[in-house]
């Protein structure tokens, strides 16, 4: 993704002009981190968000034993960052980590409050967003409420196969909320 491809994408949400998206770009700081890379952890300032252009970022949490659990992947033209720790002006609870090499536009929360302040379009835009964040988050919860490993999975690939050889299985188990060991069992089974 490039930044001709993510202004298509959020004007496609509201009515951005080309001028409008120029303002806000000059608050974008081009990053490339390293496979691994820590983006944010908890009890860190909640204010940056990300924009995946390359690679693989995700969100995820440890349990006082140090289990993982992933919250949610993104990859080419995803939004990551803090937005409840934001909205509720407390520290950040999670952790965001590039999966793989990847290259990201960060910005300001703040800055793009101002954008939605500013400009009536980039107030629907924000709304989109929430909205599409919602969906996801609520989709998210039905899948894990109604549907076992074997259909959460079919599901993830469904909606990002590609993603599924880049990501380390105990991630991936980790999102479909089993351990490791169930993720290969579930494999060998659904191999032909």
């Amino acid at each position: 993704m490039n930044y001709q491809e993510l202004y298509q994408f959020a004007a496609s949400l509201a009515p951005i002009s080309e001028s409008e998206w120029q303002e806000f770009s000059q608050k974008f700081t081009l990053l490339t981190v390293d496979k691994g890379e820590i983006l944010m952890k908890p009890g860190g300032d909640a204010n940056a968000f990300y924009i995946v252009l390359k690679g693989i970022l995700r969100n995820y949490d440890l349990d006082e034993n140090g289990k993982e659990f992933t919250k949610v992947f993104r990859s080419a033209g995803g939004f990551v960052g803090p937005y409840s720790e934001i909205l509720s002006k407390t520290p950040v609870r999670f952790f965001i980590q590039a999966v793989t090499s990847s290259t990201l536009l960060r910005f300001n929360y703040s800055d793009f409050e101002g954008m939605m302040e500013k400009y009536k379009s980039w107030e629907k835009l924000g709304r989109r967003l929430a909205e599409i964040n919602f969906l996801e988050k609520e989709n998210r919860e039905w899948e894990l409420m109604h549907l076992n490993a074997d259909k959460r999975y079919l599901r993830f690939l469904e909606k990002h196969g590609a993603l599924a050889a880049e990501i380390p299985q105990y991630q991936l188990a980790s999102l479909l909320a089993i351990s490791p060991e169930a993720f290969n069992r579930l494999i060998k089974k659904m191999k032909p």
